[in-house]
């Protein structure tokens, strides 16, 4: 794909990105292949340094391919990751001992990294909420093929959490609705609130994202029979990886 004089107006990058699109979406090039390196392209193919970086980018922002710092940059799995709300706050999939989680992944093995604070003040909005200043934080960041996919964060009323033995890492089968299901809480409705934006630094940098890629935003509050709110629940997930499916009884 060398560059053709007399025709400055052509993206060279949408077409080099176009190849390497197909080659990842046919499975000629696997997850964590690496892709070929800016130098290699430039001497190759005579193309500007900043046309490859275009081109990486904007595969970047798609989810089809990952930078790894000092390393190159490498395929990744082209398939999304279909998050389904209703079935993954199924009671169904809790009670049997299973991960919410898992439901979006079809067998696929994720890694998840979990920082819980057993106690703090309650950031201003959180506190209004859940009519508490003192809460349990849990923060869970999930990755995917190497690749962060979303940070979730949890607030929980601290002595709730405490009761429940939710203020610790591992919250046993079923994680923390069941626990709340233990001590009389059962979570029995849900409400998400969703919006979508240009990712901010801090999340480029957790999400491994290219310069700006968006994100989508997810807050969930979570009640009980009694309709006490039991979570808040504020995800931010890599929008080119997901695909938000919901179902309708109409």
């Amino acid at each position: 794909m060398a560059p053709r004089k007399g025709e400055p107006g052509r993206f060279l990058y949408k077409e080099l990105a176009a190849e390497f699109r197909a080659q990842i979406q046919s499975g000629a090039l696997a997850p964590g292949d690496a892709l070929p390196s800016e130098a290699a392209l430039m001497e190759e193919r005579g193309l500007a340094r900043s046309t490859v970086r275009q081109a990486y980018d904007l595969l970047k922002a798609e989810g089809l391919a990952t930078a790894k710092q000092g390393k190159g940059v490498f395929a990744l799995n082209p398939k999304k990751v279909i998050r389904n709300a209703q079935k993954r706050l199924s009671r169904e999939v809790w009670e049997s001992g299973r991960s919410i989680w898992s439901v979006d992944l079809e067998g696929r093995d994720p890694s998840v990294e979990v920082e819980v604070d057993a106690e703090i003040e309650a950031p201003e909005y959180i506190a209004g909420v859940l009519d508490t200043r003192r809460v349990c934080r849990r923060r869970r960041v999930f990755s995917l093929d190497d690749r962060t996919l979303q940070v979730a964060t949890s607030y929980l009323d601290a002595s709730l959490a405490a009761s429940a033995g939710i203020g610790q890492v591992d919250t046993g089968p079923g994680g923390m609705y069941a626990r709340l299901a233990d001590v009389g809480r059962a979570p029995v409705a849900a409400k998400e609130r969703i919006r979508s934006r240009v990712a901010m630094p801090d999340e480029v940098d957790v999400l491994e994202l290219g310069a700006g890629s968006c994100v989508i935003v997810i807050e969930r509050t979570v009640t009980d029979a009694e309709g006490r709110i039991l979570e808040v629940n504020e995800m931010t997930l890599d929008a080119a990886r997901y695909i938000l499916e919901y179902d309708f009884s109409l």
